[in-house]
């Protein structure tokens, strides 16, 4: 069964939905409700939901700005429009977001009922595809285990851990070394590179961990070249530069475990009230030495990175469109939301609210 999940902030059209009686009949159940696009995101983030039907105008967040979110996060679900004549306008724009299909209000069964076979339809394709895909990629995934260099992989690691420009040397090898033993193959090989950065995030997560909450984009694995082994190499080792510039953003390369211990407790509380003198106490040291050691070896006062780290999660609480200004101060540990708005201001040269749009 497909599971569905209806947007509508008018009780009485939810119910209509829900009380029709043929979802089975296409393999559809209705799982999920909500009354607006932002319920809408908070209930798709909670679990697997195939179909939405949504209603275009809702107060909150719209169909429109809910269609947009949903192609923002890459999220991949059959969405229906429910429109009427008047609003064909703007199902014209949620169809270039990626609707699949639109149906007028007011709802008669005969409409759903084909709307419902044709979402039926592209489901099953797109499900009978993914099996095909995952199949193939997992023949080649074991056809190319023996070639997948180990310890090359994990030196890699262990450089990119430590900030080390060296990682890049390691990594060029590595691509080298491949490409040779896969006789130039460009999709084997872009296969195998996709494996080895895949495991290079997880090893960085596994040390990490919250580096997964706000630097998704660094941590992609999908190789986009594929006319040249040149053009792969250099989006190859662009992606371990872009690794190695994530672990110094944060200071995780400091060799003074002090400072890298420091560093690593403000990522792991930032949701909590931190000050010098807390991490001081985790790390058994007094307030004065640590804020010395922390700007002698990392350049910038302990306040002052607090605050960055502050600001990079707030850009991603931002970016998810699920929380409001006073929401997002609260969740950092902030008192006034006037004060966080200034703060993220001085940091980003955008108020909240226009870094919010950015990202839709």
């Amino acid at each position: 069964m497909f599971k569905v999940l209806i947007v509508d902030d008018d009780k009485a059209v939810r119910y209509m939905l829900k009380r029709y009686n043929k979802w089975a009949n296409f393999g559809f159940c209705v799982e999920e409700e909500a009354s607006d696009g932002k319920e809408a995101l908070r209930k798709l983030s909670a679990g697997q939901i195939d179909l939405v039907i949504t209603d275009i105008k809702m107060p909150g967040m719209d169909g429109i700005e809910f269609l947009s979110e949903l192609r923002f996060r890459k999220w991949d679900v059959c969405s229906i429009l429910l429109s009427t004549h008047s609003d064909f306008e703007y199902a014209k724009q949620g169809i270039r977001l990626g609707a699949f299909d639109f149906i007028s209000k007011p709802l008669e069964d005969e409409v759903l009922s084909e709307a419902l076979e044709r979402a039926k339809k592209y489901l099953d394709e797109k499900n009978q595809q993914r099996i095909k895909e995952k199949e193939e990629s997992r023949l080649i995934e074991d056809s190319l285990t023996h070639a997948y260099p180990k310890k090359r992989a994990e030196s890699i690691a262990n450089l990119i851990l430590t900030g080390n420009l060296a990682a890049l040397v390691e990594a060029e090898t590595a691509f080298l070394e491949l490409a040779k033993l896969l006789d130039q193959d460009l999709f084997k090989t872009a296969k195998l590179l996709e494996i080895m950065l895949l495991n290079l995030g997880g090893a960085i997560y596994k040390e990490y961990s919250w580096l997964q909450k706000v630097e998704e984009t660094a941590f992609g694995h999908v190789l986009q070249h594929s006319d040249s082994l040149q053009g792969m190499k250099s989006e190859f080792l662009s992606h371990i530069r872009g690794l190695i510039a994530v672990i110094k953003k944060y200071e995780f390369h400091q060799s003074e475990s002090i400072v890298r211990k420091t560093c690593q407790y403000v990522t792991d509380h930032i949701d909590t009230d931190i000050n010098l003198e807390l991490v001081a106490n985790e790390v058994y040291v007094s307030k004065d030495y640590l804020g010395k050691i922390f700007k002698q070896k990392t350049g910038v006062t302990f306040n002052d990175y607090l605050t960055k780290i502050k600001m990079e999660y707030a850009k991603h609480l931002l970016g998810t469109g699920e929380y409001k200004n006073y929401e997002v101060s609260e969740k950092l540990g902030y008192s006034s939301p006037d004060y966080f708005c200034r703060l993220f201001k001085n940091y980003t040269s955008y108020t909240p609210l226009q870094f919010r749009k950015l990202k839709v």
